[in-house]
């Protein structure tokens, strides 16, 4: 299968908070989209955990090295948040990040980020609203054009209609994009993941806990980038192909196994 991994990017005219957003001839090195469960199962404590994880491991300097370290230099990263269904933010946007400054200012405004409402679970409607977002930049010859590192990260706590949630995974099959995943709590919620959520490409890193969140999301993301080999007692599986763009910069391409 041609593997193509998702992701997305922001991007606000003119801001340098934001980052450049013009399109561009060069393709980024790594497009990354985060798919972030804010249901009503999340407290607003837990849900401050999970925007500082994401927010300090963008601030780690192995991670913004590889950020910044491909042929591009340059990445591209956007969020979408999700409970019953998704909810419309800035943050949908593609955003470019080919500065420490502009990936430090990008961490400053997942950690400020006021909570965008709450409801049920519905893990394939973030997968969807990730995947509509990131072919529609691609289609329109976007800041995503020519980019083949594309990744759809998703995480969360809960679980959701198995048929619904495996469709979606097979639309990203079918347009060779790759789900990767980061279950938070039980083993329950790791096996739903593992079998209905990440592609046949994808992997899972697992939190036990919003207390453990932060450090699971920054292992995840060097794996993402390459950087550490995934650690199995974490649910992550053995990796199948790798695929580098530049020094310390790619993305793992891992196959699923059982999680035990």
């Amino acid at each position: 299968m041609k593997i193509r991994k998702i992701s997305l990017s922001v991007a606000l005219a003119g801001s340098a908070l934001f980052g450049s957003t013009q399109s561009s001839a060069a393709p980024v090195d790594l497009a990354l989209s985060l798919v972030i469960d804010v249901s009503g199962s999340i407290v607003l404590s837990e849900y401050n955990l999970q925007m500082d994880g994401y927010a300090n491991a963008f601030r780690d300097p192995t991670i913004q090295s590889n950020l910044l370290g491909g042929a591009n230099g340059k990445s591209a990263v956007n969020v979408v948040f999700f409970s019953s269904n998704f909810f419309t933010t800035t943050f949908d946007t593609f955003r470019i990040l080919s500065s420490t400054a502009e990936i430090n200012a990008f961490a400053d405004a997942l950690d400020t980020f006021a909570r965008p409402g709450a409801g049920g679970t519905a893990v394939h409607t973030g997968t969807n609203r990730a995947l509509d977002l990131l072919l529609l930049e691609l289609a329109t010859g976007g800041s995503l054009e020519g980019t083949t590192n594309v990744v759809i990260d998703v995480s969360g706590d809960g679980t959701s209609g198995t048929a619904a949630s495996q469709a979606a995974r097979t639309r990203a099959e079918e347009a060779d994009i790759v789900i990767n995943g980061l279950p938070i709590g039980t083993t329950g919620v790791a096996n739903f993941y593992r079998d209905n959520v990440i592609t046949d490409d994808g992997f899972f890193t697992r939190a036990s806990s919003f207390d453990d969140f932060s450090a699971a999301v920054a292992e995840k993301l060097r794996i993402e980038s390459g950087t550490i080999p995934p650690d199995p007692s974490n649910g992550v599986p053995e990796p199948g192909t790798l695929a580098l763009l530049g020094i310390g910069l790619g993305a793992s391409l891992l196959s699923r196994r059982r999680y035990s």
